[in-house]
């Protein structure tokens, strides 16, 4: 079974892993989200207040971060002591994502 994240090759007779870009890249928490000041506001004051809408829709030409904010908002709906906008790294579902 191939792994997403690293792809290892042999080339040459030397083993050799590559992880692309925009994964080792990818912002961990709403405080990296760079450009995206209004909804980082929205989203920071939703897990505030615990009072989330039951669907997000986001929506943008490729590249101005849809997937990682949505991956962000899914790890801080899970995660137990959410403090800010920023992951506690500590409880069980943070240590899995």
């Amino acid at each position: 079974m191939w792994n997403n994240d690293i792809i290892s090759c042999v080339k040459g007779g030397f083993a050799m892993s590559y992880q692309a870009l925009y994964r080792k890249y990818r912002p961990k928490d709403l405080t990296e989200v760079y450009g995206q000041h209004v909804v980082v506001n929205i989203l920071k004051n939703a897990v505030k207040n615990n009072k989330f809408g039951h669907a997000y829709l986001f929506t943008g030409s490729r590249g101005c971060g849809k997937t990682s904010v949505a991956k962000i908002l899914a790890r801080m709906v899970n995660c137990e002591n959410v403090e800010d906008g920023k992951l506690c790294g500590k409880c069980a579902s943070c240590i899995a994502s």
